[in-house]
């Protein structure tokens, strides 16, 4: 038997970038990358702002090359899909739309940084920060919300979507089932904060997942953890 769960939703909000996602290192790492010279002397803010023009001076693709280079550990892609995709992150939300929900994180991450460095030249990174009061009906589920999985979590979101939800359409056989390999993609960042009973909880993704989350009221449902395959 799957343990009940209350669940409020207390705000969402769409945001173009997740704090933390560039670091002063990496702004420093980049102007190496496009031979800006000496930096030694550069403040935080200014190491952002050179970073940042010195890809805003390079062909969009270039730009989105050096980022995509930058950001993916070698042999994750290609040399011939990195430069097919820097092509084509003038044009297309590929943090939505690549074939390998894994690579969506870092590909919002460089979009994010392109779309600043260009002034809105490259489509506009959308994701979705849900903040939510969920309360275990039962005190034995209140373990699963401590540290939720991507999947635990994915099922209580589903039920507040209705039946025509991208969630819903692509993966109702994991929603429903034991198993979820493509939920750790999906979820993208989750934070947890115990407040007596209830747990607050907020969940980053795209909004090309969660826009469909917008629950009339408070809604009760059940939701389970992925099973763990036993060892042969």
């Amino acid at each position: 038997m799957h343990p009940t769960y209350t669940v409020q939703l207390l705000s969402s909000k769409k945001i173009r970038e997740i704090p933390g996602d560039w670091t002063t290192k990496d702004y420093l790492q980049i102007l190496e990358l496009t031979e800006y010279g000496d930096t030694a002397e550069l403040s935080p803010a200014d190491a952002e702002e050179m970073a940042k023009m010195s890809l805003a001076d390079m062909p969009k693709d270039e730009a989105a090359l050096l980022l995509l280079n930058y950001i993916f550990p070698e042999g994750t892609l290609t040399k011939g899909q990195l430069e097919n995709c820097a092509q084509e992150m003038d044009t297309e939300s590929l943090w939505e739309e690549y074939p390998e929900p894994d690579k969506h994180r870092q590909f919002f991450r460089a979009a994010s940084l392109l779309y600043d460095a260009f002034n809105g030249g490259f489509p506009k990174p959308e994701a979705c920060r849900l903040e939510l009061r969920i309360t275990s009906v039962k005190t034995a589920g209140r373990t699963f919300l401590n540290d939720p999985e991507a999947a635990f979590l994915l099922r209580l979101l589903a039920a507040g979507m209705d039946g025509h939800a991208l969630l819903h359409r692509l993966f109702e056989k994991e929603l429903t089932g034991s198993s979820f390999p493509s939920a750790p993609f999906i979820i993208w960042e989750t934070s947890v904060v115990i407040d007596g009973d209830d747990h607050l909880i907020t969940v980053t993704s795209s909004d090309y997942w969660l826009e469909a989350y917008n629950p009339v009221a408070v809604y009760e449902t059940k939701a389970w953890e992925d099973e763990v395959p036993e060892e042969d």
